[in-house]
């Protein structure tokens, strides 16, 4: 019975031994591949892309499969790792390229299948502790990935992939707005068209002067299929909570775009108590009501030539107020980042007769008609 007892534990722990030896030959073996493909990308020419991203992509599958031998249990049953170093120093150099690797992949047709392989093994490699110290790019990663299966119509995998990059902050709103187009077009129900809302809304707030997104909200209310008025909804948002800039803000794009001048104005100006912070809000009231003011000076010259007693500050009034707002955006804006206000500023100026400050303008406006 010993002898059966000592025969099983000979085999064990031979066994044991063997599979440590094998495991410690593979991690060696996996190690050797990787220096060589470290290599090959070193002797590569700068314009031998795909060489280079090949063995980028080599180098980091070769140091992740040397690393998951060299972490199996030795003889002795414990864990101690020879080529943890090497492959740490090989990884901080190629992991970052991954993503490099993977964006030069997907322009071209024939190896778009590359590409989102490499992008992918930047995101498995970020798993592995060898990498901890390296800046974490998951979220570009994540977003191109959602890009390129988007533009290959693979709408669950380009969402799946837009959420990872969402957590990001540097790549948070632009996946969001691949999460919209994917949302959108894979709406079927009300549910899925409220949930597709809702993205663009936070869109939609966190950049007001985005063409874009209110263009989005626009497309949204103009299907034939719609369940859903727009100013409706814009009216119940009010109705649930008058202290939100972002639906007065809508209010007035939407009138603005109507050309209901004075409504746009009215509901700028809720925005604008709110919160007077928002550069385009303010903006956007000046130009109103240069807009209105415009319209009554031609009112007021009609009606001068059929002879009736007018007075000019029936327009001149709007133009005063459009000059307090549009120097308010200039103050806040004065190299015109987000809005060009020198033109409707300008125009204040000029009918408000105030030459001086036009001068000052002049050389900036262009393409302006009085």
């Amino acid at each position: 019975m010993n002898r059966l007892l000592i025969l099983a534990f000979t085999l064990l722990t031979g066994g044991n031994i063997a599979g440590a030896q094998e495991a410690y030959k593979q991690a060696g073996s996996f190690n050797r591949l990787a220096e060589e493909a470290v290599s090959r990308m070193e002797k590569c020419s700068d314009r031998d892309s795909v060489a280079i991203f090949k063995a980028v992509v080599d180098g980091v599958e070769y140091s992740l499969k040397c690393d998951e031998f060299d972490r199996m249990p030795n003889r002795k049953g414990k864990v101690a790792p020879k080529f943890e170093e090497e492959n740490r120093h090989r990884l901080s150099l190629l992991h970052p390229m991954l993503i490099d690797a993977g964006k030069y992949f997907s322009k071209v047709s024939c190896r778009k299948q590359e590409g989102l392989d490499a992008l992918k093994l930047y995101l498995r490699t970020r798993k592995s502790p060898l990498v901890k110290d390296n800046a974490d790019e998951s979220g570009v990663a994540a977003y191109y990935l959602s890009y390129y299966y988007m533009r290959a119509h693979d709408l669950p995998k380009a969402d799946a992939y837009a959420d990872t990059a969402m957590l990001y902050d540097e790549t948070a709103q632009a996946a969001a707005e691949i999460k919209a187009q994917c949302m959108h077009d894979k709406m079927q129900n009300g549910e899925d068209s409220l949930r597709y809302l809702s993205v663009v809304q936070r869109l939609y707030q966190a950049d007001p002067t985005n063409e874009t997104y209110f263009a989005w909200i626009m497309k949204f209310y103009q299907k034939p299929s719609r369940k859903f008025n727009i100013e409706d909804f814009i009216d119940k948002l009010l109705e649930e909570n008058t202290n939100s800039t972002v639906p007065w803000i809508l209010k007035g794009e939407i009138a603005m775009h109507a050309e209901r001048w004075e409504e746009a104005i009215d509901a700028y100006k809720q925005a604008d108590e709110i919160d007077p912070s928002s550069i385009p809000v303010a903006y956007n009231i000046g130009v109103c009501l240069n807009t209105v003011g415009m319209a009554v000076r031609d009112s007021v010259a009609r009606r001068k030539r059929k002879g009736e007693l007018v007075s000019e500050n029936e327009f001149l009034d709007y133009f005063a107020e459009a000059r307090t707002y549009l120097e308010r955006v200039r103050a806040k804006d004065p190299r015109r980042n987000r809005v060009d206000w020198v033109g409707p500023l300008y125009l204040d100026y000029t009918i408000l007769n105030d030459k001086i400050k036009a001068e000052e303008l002049e050389p900036l406006v262009t393409n302006y008609k009085k």
